[in-house]
């Protein structure tokens, strides 16, 4: 990936800017104006949300097209979701596996993220047109920074720092003419080490309630993708309480995945008072220690990452170190 690169606009999970066009342009407009890329709206991104729905296997021919595109750098989804899960019967993996670029989405995306981890397929978990690039502006530098070099640069070594503050949703979209805004910020508070003081591996990022949906099915990845990674999880806008993540986790633990990774973390769960996030993580070491005979493992939550603002973009497939409130990248996504 390099400056002036074309990368492909799809809409993998909802078709979002069919009723929010002007959204969706801001975001595309600020792939051009931070980083100089060109962006190249595949057919089914601005499709009606009716025929979208009906019709899953064009959104997956838009993806499908995008890996088999060689003017094509990477491909970066719109927003998430609740159904992209009904895409991935239709993907092609022959045009995937040999056309691999760099892909990224949160969310529901999770489907197609972990779609490509079991392909041996590197991703970035985050990085919505709609959610996170249309309000860079709005964001410290930082953001920038670290996006710009994931996505175009060595980012062998880069040290991604917590913010100084977040923000939860955005302004009403249907009533607000500013697309770039956020809701008001708030400090940050700092990563909360329950378990241990560091963790260091492969990377696998998912959003815990889609990953909970694909479980059972032949699209969660195999168990061995799971030896030696970090497992970076985070919690969605619907709020699960911390009862539904402590099972949820539970779930987890029963695949056989937990029993595989070197640390468990969290992003910063959206929506939780303290009481209620020193509930959910005392549920999930519980679940780890006394259920699964995992009390050693290192867990930490809070992370930059997910449904807040600013977020990290969180390679999914290459080494990292996580120590403090700071997240190392070992290897280079794109390199």
């Amino acid at each position: 990936m390099k400056s002036g690169d074309r990368v492909a606009i799809v809409s993998p999970s909802k078709t979002l800017p069919s009723v929010l066009p002007r959204l969706a342009e801001t975001g595309i407009n600020n792939l051009k104006e931070y980083f100089d890329l060109e962006p190249v709206i595949f057919p089914n991104t601005f499709s009606d949300m009716g025929y979208s729905y009906l019709h899953p296997e064009s959104r997956a021919q838009d993806i499908n097209d995008a890996f088999g595109d060689s003017s094509i750098g990477a491909i970066i989804s719109t927003i998430g979701g609740d159904e992209s899960v009904r895409i991935l019967k239709h993907l092609d993996s022959s045009i995937i596996e040999s056309n691999p670029k760099l892909f990224t989405g949160f969310s529901d995306t999770t489907t197609l993220t972990s779609y490509l981890f079991s392909h041996d397929i590197a991703s970035i978990y985050g990085g919505a047109i709609m959610a996170g690039f249309a309000q860079m502006s709005n964001f410290p530098d930082d953001f920038v920074k670290y996006w710009e070099t994931v996505l175009l640069k060595d980012s062998a070594g880069l040290t991604m720092q917590r913010f100084p503050y977040y923000s939860e949703g955005y302004p009403d979209w249907s009533r607000s003419e500013d697309f770039r805004a956020i809701n008001n910020p708030v400090k940050s508070y700092g990563w909360n080490w329950i378990n241990g003081d560091g963790m260091q591996g492969k990377i696998f990022a998912a959003n815990l309630e889609t990953l909970d949906l694909l479980r059972g099915s032949v699209y969660f990845p195999s168990l061995i993708n799971f030896d030696h990674i970090i497992l970076l999880l985070e919690t969605s806008e619907n709020v699960p309480t911390p009862y539904q993540v402590e099972v949820m986790i539970r779930s987890l633990g029963i695949t056989g995945v937990l029993d595989r990774i070197d640390g468990i973390a969290f992003g910063r769960f959206r929506g939780y008072s303290k009481e209620m996030r020193a509930d959910a993580t005392s549920r999930i070491m519980r679940v780890l220690r006394d259920e699964l005979g995992l009390g050693e493992i290192p867990f930490v939550e809070g992370l930059d990452f997910g449904h807040t603002d600013p977020y990290f973009p969180v390679p999914v497939g290459i080494r990292a170190r996580i120590q403090g409130d700071k997240i190392t990248l070992l290897e280079s996504l794109t390199r």
